[in-house]
């Protein structure tokens, strides 16, 4: 690893005008991804620019109609955070299936989006749940739609010397279903293969709203329409979350790497929306259904990892 200087400001002010006017400077939230990348010679960052000293990043402030989220909020804290679980329990278990414990005590939401991979855990949940990113310098604060702060892999809507402060998502009203799932070689301590979040909103026993966020199978993660609008006005059924999860992985554009195959992620969207459109269903308990949902591995298409 290359030397490099390390500066923890106390103010956003500071940090964004270090990271502004310092060529080479970089952020460092939890670190998880940023060490090890420079260790790997990925990155060649002068100055690491630490954000723990600033007041409110760790916040996880519980407000009336939302919750504001502080981009240094840890993994482990979103996963027992009884405000997170309550509001939000696709994001709990999006943070909960990260890595390993220790990767979670010291990874953050914040920087587990800046990172903006295409497989990032906290995204399709996120995406569900319709979050919006609070951006500051320490002079000029605005605020992003998600979609439009994941603008390829690797890149966001971050300008020079602007920081992710905290990311804002609104309580769904009562009756919002959701849930989270991935697929990777290991359960756990691999990135996802592909990830899906879904949230079903019924009437009776008809689907009313569908919300369906994918990842790993695109530039950024993204909602599926197609998977949506297959589901919506249709009994929440077996074959209408059949359909539904046709639909979703014909909207894919996964790739071949290493990893897995583009077909190989395009079987595992189907199978994956398809179970978590049954768990989320079976986490309401005065719902009855024969949908089979959980981690049952049985309906999986096998690949052989190289």
């Amino acid at each position: 690893m290359r030397e490099f200087e390390y500066v923890a400001p106390p103010s956003l002010a500071e940090a964004g005008r270090l990271l502004r006017d310092t060529e080479g400077a970089m952020p460092l939230a939890g670190g998880t991804d940023v060490v090890v990348s420079a260790r790997h010679g990925k990155i060649s960052p002068k100055l690491l620019v630490d954000f723990k000293r600033i007041p409110g990043l760790t916040d996880l402030v519980d407000l009336e109609d939302a919750v504001e989220v502080g981009a240094m909020v840890s993994m482990t804290t979103l996963t027992r955070s009884s405000v997170i679980g309550r509001w939000f329990p696709a994001l709990a278990s999006a943070a909960g299936s990260m890595g390993c414990w220790q990767v979670r005590n010291l990874a953050t939401l914040g920087g587990n989006l800046c990172n903006a991979s295409p497989s990032a855990d906290t995204s399709p949940p996120l995406l569900v749940y319709g979050a919006t990113v609070v951006l500051s310098d320490g002079i000029d604060t605005r605020e992003l739609p998600l979609p439009e702060f994941l603008s390829g892999p690797g890149t966001t809507a971050l300008k020079r010397g602007e920081i992710l402060v905290s990311i804002r998502v609104d309580k769904p009203a009562d009756g919002l279903l959701s849930a989270y799932a991935r697929r990777a070689i290991r359960r756990s301590m691999d990135i996802p293969l592909v990830n899906t979040a879904v949230g079903l909103r019924l009437e009776g026993a008809i689907v009313a709203e569908a919300r369906i966020a994918l990842g790993a199978v695109a530039p950024v993660p993204f909602r599926s329409k197609e998977a949506e609008d297959a589901l919506v006005g249709h009994t929440a059924s077996a074959e209408s979350f059949a359909r539904s999860a046709q639909a979703a992985a014909v909207s894919a554009r996964p790739i071949t790497d290493v990893r897995a195959s583009g077909g190989y992620r395009s079987s595992m969207v189907e199978v994956l929306v398809r179970r978590t459109l049954a768990a989320a269903l079976a986490s309401r308990p005065d719902v009855e259904s024969d949908i089979k949902g959980g981690a049952d591995d049985n309906d999986a298409p096998r690949e052989v990892q190289g």
